[in-house]
């Protein structure tokens, strides 16, 4: 019987990874078609990843206009620069680099003030089952929010891109261009600092997954 199971998860893992790396694929191919000119790829690319790009560049500043801004200026820069996208990273990885680096001078511009991450509007999530489980998720989301509002802003940029946008360490580090190892320890310090948090909100910590 275990061995059956390795076997199923041993499949599911392959068949993940195979998957991932198509879409990874089709994203360098979709950026080299929007490198040659091709305006449908580009908008097709913008269908994929505005959202995100919106998200993070408003979870970085409290203006929701100048986040639209940002994010257009993103696509446009995409749009001028694509070719010199050299598939050294994912393609997610590359947006959310440009769209750090330039909500971050937006704020300095205009010296606009950092947004708490659970101000950002929510993307619309599948419906549960039940009303409990929604009510419990909406708590613990609501803890979480509450938590990483109190980290430092270096400490709440590494969770975000983890979290909400599934970055690895290796692809976080390019993106906030720092060291790997720098992401980790601000990573390591971010849990021990949520947990006693999630602790003093009277939740079990165990309850949010951690990455390690």
């Amino acid at each position: 019987m275990a061995l059956a199971q390795l076997s199923i998860m041993s499949t599911q893992l392959l068949d993940k990874e195979a998957q991932e790396t198509a879409d990874e694929a089709g994203e360098r191919a979709l950026m080299q078609r929007v490198a040659a000119g091709d305006k449908r790829a580009f908008e097709s690319l913008f269908s994929r990843h505005g959202e995100r790009v919106f998200r993070y560049a408003y979870r970085l500043i409290s203006d929701a206009t100048k986040a639209e801004e940002v994010t257009n200026d993103v696509m446009l820069e995409v749009w001028k620069n694509a070719a010199k996208y050299e598939g050294r990273s994912k393609v997610s990885t590359w947006l959310l680099g440009i769209t750090r680096h330039l909500a971050l001078n937006a704020v300095r511009r205009k010296q606009l003030d950092t947004i708490d991450m659970d101000d950002a509007p929510e993307v619309a999530a599948p419906e549960e089952n039940t009303s409990a489980r929604e009510q419990d998720g909406e708590t613990l989301r609501a803890a979480l929010r509450a938590a990483l509002d109190r980290l430092s802003p270096e400490h709440r940029d590494v969770v975000e891109l983890t979290f909400f946008h599934e970055c690895s360490y290796q692809e976080i580090a390019e993106i906030v261009n720092c060291p790997t190892n720098t992401v980790k320890t601000r990573m390591f310090h971010a849990k021990k600092q949520l947990q006693g948090f999630l602790l003093e909100a009277g939740l079990d910590p165990s309850s949010v997954e951690m990455a390690s």
